[in-house]
């Protein structure tokens, strides 16, 4: 029994290390790299209306990433993946593109900072005081 209980607790503290919190980005990169890639799709304010949708009547129609209610609701690491290596490897939609090849680690953090900054309800970010660990670690840079 004494040897199951630092085995429960390694399990639960691992269990809370998975859901990691990432590194602020740089919220000026992170906009210039939204309004070359995403807007198309997204929108110029998140709200799933760009050209590409309109034009293509795209179905689904992107995500709405001014949509705070669902939008804060996702881990930042889920949006890192869905961002590197498209929608379908998280199962969204198969039309949202693997950006992997494109964008460094940290660009992707860069945008998914911006996409935070489009939300209402705003973004709170949750706070890693409990034990759980920085995703990456990086320099803030402008965060204006």
């Amino acid at each position: 029994m004494k040897r199951t209980i630092p085995i429960i607790l390694s399990v639960l503290f691992l269990l809370l290390s998975v859901n990691t919190v990432m590194a602020a980005g740089n919220l000026k990169n992170g906009g210039k790299i939204y309004r070359q890639y995403c807007v198309p799709c997204h929108g110029q304010l998140g709200t799933g209306d760009g050209d590409r949708y309109k034009n293509e009547q795209l179905d689904p129609r992107p995500r709405v990433h001014a949509d705070g209610t669902f939008m804060n609701r996702l881990p930042d690491r889920r949006l890192f993946m869905i961002i590197k290596f498209g929608g379908r490897s998280m199962h969204f939609s198969h039309i949202m593109p693997q950006w992997q090849h494109i964008l460094s680690d940290d660009d992707i953090i860069d945008v998914i900072t911006h996409i935070r900054s489009l939300a209402y309800p705003i973004y709170r970010r949750p706070d890693s005081r409990f034990g759980r660990m920085e995703m990456m670690t990086r320099e803030k840079g402008d965060s204006s």
